[in-house]
């Protein structure tokens, strides 16, 4: 890969002329939404959340909010509900529809500790032998501080097993016991150790990270037939949203590893029927927190890369990848084509990546709260902001303005150029600011 970045790379690509977008005013959007590696499901997840944040949001600002409940699909493979945000001489609505994975995800957590070990060393020595692991470091080295967690925790526990299993059978010896006894009060010992460990990594993000990242590694190299047969029913589930022409915009949303799963489906869409793409209302995928490269770095990773490249050189869509520095999860500063083998340059129209400081758009006091906390970080750009900004997850769903509008370089550079008159602005619709800004479409 190339030391000097690409326009792209730094968040300076342009709107690409040839993609078809939404203009405003959008009054009704399509929302198909993937979550990541979450064993929970909507309502215990994206669906509290969402309406969570958007009290908040809605709490010190001129705007309210409607959110239905859920309704479940009959064959519990998706989940819908509606989001309404109204302002000041606007209002928009989004249809949701969840797809749901969590039912695996669920059966990954299901797992056995002596099992969840076997799988992470494999996975460890995998990614190190394939040097899939220093490539990540290479392209956002904060990767490899979150990266090895689960590993290092895990070797930890089984190292105090084996210790505290010695320690005890010496213990015994010294006082008098014999050899059987001895022997068997070490293995009892070691067995409580790893029992109390195996049951702290459930109460942390131990067994979460490191069942993720073996399903990261699984997935690349094919080897999660549950998956691949859950992403042909994402495809088509997709092509029934795009193919509909009753909303202004439809956009198809990742987060986190979710992101793989949305560029999957988008990429199964796309060979199966490009053309309705062309004939619904425009469509935009956005990922958020995206941790693409954990599976495409894999040199194995054919088919994964072949679905980033399909998406990324495709005009029939508008592709934004919105990234956070301090996300320790999501590769900074990065363009996922470029790891999925396409050159590192502004000729292809997609992805158009847009970066941000989580302090942009969190208050001084809410960013040190969550300082350390970096799964609250890593959610940061599907939740509520404290400040304005281009990238405002609850308008880009439910506001006015299209996705091609929100991430188009002028906004961003009207932010950039006079971010105190922007921050003057609570709700940064479009509509609401009075300075001209067109000498910045460039």
């Amino acid at each position: 890969m190339s030391s000097k970045r690409s326009p792209r790379r730094v968040g300076h690509q342009l709107v690409s002329h040839d993609i078809r977008v939404a203009h405003g005013p959008v009054r009704r959007r399509r929302i198909v939404y993937i979550a990541g590696y979450d064993p929970r499901p909507p309502e215990g997840a994206k669906y509290d959340l969402l309406k969570r944040e958007a009290a908040r949001y809605c709490k010190d600002r001129p705007v309210d909010f409607t959110i239905s409940d859920v309704e479940h699909a009959p064959d519990a493979m998706s989940a819908c509900w509606t989001l309404s945000l109204a302002g000041e001489g606007w209002r928009s609505e989004a249809e949701y529809l969840f797809l749901r994975w969590d039912d695996i995800v669920a059966r990954d957590f299901a797992r056995s500790f002596p099992e969840r070990l076997l799988r992470s060393l494999v996975t460890l020595a995998d990614y190190l032998a394939s040097g899939t692991v220093w490539r990540m470091g290479r392209i956002f080295h904060r990767t490899l501080m979150l990266w090895p967690y689960p590993f290092v925790a895990l070797a930890a526990i089984v190292a105090a097993a084996i210790a505290g299993g010695f320690g005890a059978g010496s213990l015994l010896s010294g006082f008098g016991a014999g050899t059987w006894l001895s022997l068997a009060g070490g293995v009892l010992a070691a067995g409580a150790i790893a029992c109390a460990g195996a049951l702290l990594t459930r109460r942390t993000f131990i067994q979460h990270l490191a069942d993720l990242w073996c399903f990261c590694r699984d997935f690349a190299i094919s080897r999660r037939p549950d998956m691949e047969e859950r992403c042909d029913l994402f495809a088509d589930r997709i092509l029934e949203a795009v193919r509909r022409d009753d909303v202004d915009e439809t956009l198809l949303i990742g987060h986190s590893y979710g992101c793989m799963m949305i560029v999957e489906a988008v990429a199964r869409a796309l060979d199966r029927d490009e053309q309705a793409f062309e004939t619904g209302a425009p469509v935009g995928v956005i990922t958020l927190g995206s941790c693409i490269d954990t599976s495409t770095l894999h040199p194995r990773a054919h088919a994964r890369k072949g679905a980033v490249r399909r998406v990324a050189q495709s005009d029939k869509l508008l592709w934004a990848e919105i990234q956070g520095r301090q996300d320790m999860i999501n590769f900074y500063l990065d363009d996922p084509g470029v790891a999925a083998g396409l050159p590192d340059d502004s000729q292809r129209p997609n992805p158009v990546v847009r970066v941000l400081t989580l302090l942009e758009v969190l208050g001084t006091a809410n960013y040190r709260r969550f300082q350390m906390n970096y799964f609250r970080l890593h959610y940061q750009t599907i939740c509520a902001n404290d400040r304005s900004h281009p990238w405002d997850y609850l308008l880009t769903v439910a506001g006015p303005d299209s996705l091609a509008e929100r991430i188009a370089f002028w906004h961003w550079q009207l932010r950039w150029r006079d971010s105190e008159y922007y921050a003057s602005v609570p709700v940064p619709v479009l509509s609401a600011f009075h300075k001209p800004w067109r000498d910045l479409s460039t």
